[in-house]
């Protein structure tokens, strides 16, 4: 059978083949190698041992389709390694051109040339450097920044450019004197060394670039909110910020990383494993970030309230995502993790109230005393000093209880969020002066000795002995 199938398969295989015999007519068949196959084919073994080896073929084909390209960098997708190298020629081929580095005063002539167009380089690098940090720092107090990074930002370009100057010096030396060609630079290696450093310059400078960008759109927003709307951005930028941050350095290490040829897959994969196993071994701290953005996205405090948040009370001057920072009046600094906070009391929300219980005599006229609050009242409210952080006119809630020496009438005052307490003391010190006036009476602690009575309701006398010194 296997006889009766073998012409066939050889007339197959050269049908197979005749259209690419027909394209090109100066290939030839050696009649030696169809004899081979022939051979091939006719033996079982030798045909087993053929097709794996096509098998093989097969499989290591699919392979090299599957490879990955690296993404080039980015000083080549930019053509900067290309630019540089042909500045590079071109100045060679200018010496060479001009016969000006075979002679000894060529040379000196050059040296001296170049000596003057570095030095007016560096100059002209040194009033650049200075007249960018002004223009940053102008720029600073326009938008009201507020870390004063623009100095160091200029500081270091200016070294860069003294330190890119330097080299281009340096290269300039050794071309005119014959001293070192930079053969390194040109080998495949060198190329590539360079081109990896030009790209992770690249990707610091643009990535300080991005960064600054968004920082300073947030620090200018945070300084020009003022109002009830200003709190609540004050709150929220420093956290979209510093969400913002940690974002952005974790893309830029994969692109730093990236541009260095490592293949960051494997690195993302393993990231998702270490979060995963940070998430069950910080609960604490897991439990701290999902309380705060509860409490932060419900607006529960904000910056620049005063609260009482985990059994401290004080004025809040940070919040993050995983504590709250607050400054008590003693300036006490306290900060209470989310994760510790069950009550949230916040005494400045929207508005407040300043409540006093004022307590007089047993002999004073409770309704005359009302008159007068009332009348300090007014008088507090026609003030310009306090009339815009009053809200409501006093309301006088009525005589709440009595007390073991004196009358209190409960009231409150209505003022905007963290005025209640100026509004109260300036209350409290007109009070003292209209209740002087009056005549209305403070009860103040006092002691009655009583020394009792005989049966006939005589007190006895108290021996009162006085002695001199």
């Amino acid at each position: 059978m296997f006889k009766f199938c073998l012409p066939f398969f050889a007339f197959f295989i050269m049908m197979t083949g005749l259209p690419a015999w027909a394209q090109d007519s100066s290939v030839t068949v050696d009649p030696d190698n169809i004899s081979e196959l022939i051979k091939t084919l006719e033996s079982e073994t030798a045909r087993s041992n053929f097709i794996q080896n096509l098998k093989t073929l097969q499989e290591t084909q699919g392979q090299d389709e599957n490879v990955e390209i690296a993404p080039p960098a980015l000083s080549e997708v930019l053509g900067l390694d290309g630019q540089l190298g042909n500045l590079a020629q071109q100045y060679e081929h200018f010496l060479v051109e001009n016969d000006l580095n075979t002679s000894t005063i060529g040379k000196a002539a050059l040296t001296f040339g170049a000596c003057i167009v570095f030095f007016v380089l560096g100059l002209l690098v040194r009033n650049g450097g200075f007249a960018l940090r002004e223009h940053l720092t102008q720029m600073k107090s326009r938008y009201g920044l507020q870390h004063d990074r623009f100095r160091f930002y200029a500081r270091m370009i200016r070294y860069s450019g003294y330190v890119i100057v330097a080299g281009l010096y340096c290269y300039s030396l050794g071309a005119i004197w014959d001293i070192t060609d930079f053969a390194f630079l040109k080998t495949e290696t060198g190329a590539a060394l360079f081109g990896d450093f030009l790209s992770i310059i690249l990707v610091i400078v643009l990535g300080i670039a991005v960064w600054e960008s968004i920082n300073g759109v947030i620090e200018f927003g945070m300084r020009r909110s003022n109002n009830v709307a200003g709190k609540r951005l004050r709150t929220l930028l420093p956290i979209v910020r510093n969400v913002i941050f940690v974002v952005f350095i974790a893309l830029f290490s994969l692109i730093l990383l990236s541009e260095l040829g490592v293949n960051i897959m494997p690195l993302l994969a393993g990231a998702g494993i270490f979060g995963i196993a940070i998430g069950f071994g910080a609960q604490s701290m897991v439990k701290d970030f999902l309380t705060g953005f509860t409490i932060i996205l419900e607006d529960l405090i904000q910056v620049g309230d005063v609260a009482t948040v985990g059994g401290r009370t004080g004025f809040i001057e940070k919040i993050t995502l995983r504590k709250v920072q607050m400054r008590a009046l003693d300036g006490t600094v306290y900060t209470v993790p989310f994760s510790e906070i069950s009550i949230v009391e916040n005494l400045t929300k929207d508005f407040s109230y300043y409540l006093m219980d004022v307590g007089v005599a047993y002999r004073e006229n409770t309704d005359e005393v009302i008159g007068y609050l009332q009348e300090i009242d007014e008088d507090l409210r026609a003030d310009e000093a306090f009339a815009d952080h009053i809200l409501a006119p006093l309301e006088i809630l009525g005589v709440d209880k009595f007390a073991d020496s004196a009358v209190i009438i409960k009231a409150r005052i209505k003022t905007k969020p963290i005025m209640q307490w100026d509004v109260g003391r300036e209350f409290n010190r007109r009070m003292k002066h209209k209740f002087d006036e009056k005549g209305i009476e403070i009860p103040f602690p006092h002691q009655t000795i009583y020394f009792g009575e005989d049966k006939q309701g005589k007190a006895p006398p108290a021996p009162v002995m006085i002695q001199e010194k």
